[in-house]
């Protein structure tokens, strides 16, 4: 498994809810800018391309 995997896996885990129950609850937009925020919180975006990182900022609202 890639290293940027395994990181998105530990910051979807390090969410403060249960993913499973509160997918059903919140709009998929906003759990995926949660866990992406998240990832940027916990590692930053130093190891992403530079497409990947204007990506995530376009996602979590910072473009």
């Amino acid at each position: 498994m890639s290293e940027i995997k395994e990181k998105f896996i530990k910051a979807v885990e390090a969410l403060p809810y249960d993913l499973d129950k509160e997918i059903l609850k919140k709009d998929t937009k906003d759990i995926l800018q949660e866990v992406t925020q998240k990832y940027v919180d916990m590692y930053g975006t130093s190891d992403l391309s530079e497409d990947d990182q204007e990506c995530i900022q376009s996602l979590i609202g910072k473009i």
